[in-house]
């Protein structure tokens, strides 16, 4: 799996910044594998005057994506694999576990007697929230999915939070315009998961057994 030749005739592609390329390709030949500061690897590529001809081009070892072979043949697909170490590979997967189906913003520009306006000159009038609209767009599969309740993604091992408190100093999420004397009358705003757990040991004798980490 090659990268295509950036630079050059190739200003348009979709890499290329500033005229450079944002994926730094070619890269540089390397003998053994090895580790950055900042925990990505820089995988081996040998010099071994083996290349392919495409346009103007000699893509040799410089231009290879990392991919697994296996994942290649199974889907099909360009799939970019690189072995990361580092924390923020946590942050990075959450962005896109939460990211959600494919989106475009549209923007409604205002034409009179069929020329565009300066967009310049409308700036100080034009109200951004009403021109501008975050369309969301779902395919049949997406939509039956959803239909039939299917999970979108799961987390393995399931993590829950175990609120910790005094008797009567647990925390209440609050409206506004709230009464306070409401909320201290209600007994709803006084259960919390450890106090549940205190009674399900009064009332159950399995419950006893269980730590509250077990609990749930």
């Amino acid at each position: 799996m090659l990268h295509g030749p950036c630079g050059d005739k190739n200003e348009k592609c979709p890499c290329m910044k500033k005229g450079k390329c944002s994926k730094f390709y070619p890269k540089d030949f390397i003998e053994e594998t090895t580790f950055t500061d900042n925990g990505f690897t820089l995988y081996r590529r040998r010099q071994n005057n083996i290349y392919i001809r495409k346009g103007n081009h000699n893509l040799d070892n410089r231009w290879v994506v990392p991919h697994n072979m296996k994942l290649l043949k199974k889907y099909q697909a360009h799939i970019n694999v690189e072995y990361v170490n580092k924390s923020k590979l946590l942050k990075y997967l959450c962005k896109y576990v939460n990211k959600g189906p494919d989106q475009a913003s549209i923007m409604f520009q205002r034409i009179r007697k069929g020329q565009h306006g300066d967009p310049m000159e409308q700036t100080n009038d034009r109200d951004e929230i009403k021109e501008y609209l975050d369309c969301r767009y779902i395919c049949e599969q997406d939509a039956l999915w959803r239909l039939l309740e299917y999970d979108i993604h799961y987390h393995w091992p399931p993590v829950e939070r175990l609120p910790v408190h005094l008797p009567l100093q647990n925390t209440v999420c609050l409206r506004e315009g709230t009464k306070l004397k409401s909320i201290a009358k209600d007994p709803k705003f006084q259960k919390t998961k450890l106090t549940e757990w205190f009674e399900a040991n009064k009332l159950h004798e399995d419950a006893s057994k269980l730590t509250y980490c077990e609990f749930p």
